[in-house]
C-alpha cells in the first residue's frame, strides 16, 4: 500500500515540476525572442552602417571589437534559446 502511494506521489511531483518548467519556458521564451529580434536588427543596421560609411583606420579596430562582441552575444542567446526549446519539449 505504501509503495502505491509513494509512486503516486512521485508521479504527481514529476507532473507539477513539468508544468512549472513549461510555464517558465513560455515566459522566458517570449522575452528572449524579443531580445533576439532586437539584437539581430541592431547588428543588421550596424553592419549596413559599416558597409556604407567610409573606413576610418582609427575606428575600425573599435568597430570590429564591438561587432564581434555583438555577434558573440547573439550566439550565446541562440544557444540559450535552443536549450530552452529542448527543455520545453514534451
Amino acid at each position: 500500500m505504501a509503495e502505491v502511494e509513494e509512486e503516486r506521489l512521485l508521479q504527481n511531483t514529476i507532473e507539477e515540476e513539468k508544468a512549472q518548467v513549461s510555464d517558465m519556458v513560455r515566459r522566458l521564451g517570449s522575452k528572449l525572442s524579443g531580445l533576439m529580434l532586437t539584437c539581430g536588427f541592431l547588428v543588421f543596421v550596424f553592419g549596413i552602417y559599416v558597409l556604407i560609411a567610409p573606413p576610418d583606420l582609427g575606428l575600425s579596430a573599435i568597430i570590429n571589437t564591438i561587432f564581434i562582441g555583438a555577434l558573440g552575444f547573439i550566439g550565446g542567446l541562440n544557444i540559450l534559446c535552443g536549450l530552452l526549446l529542448l527543455l520545453g519539449e514534451d
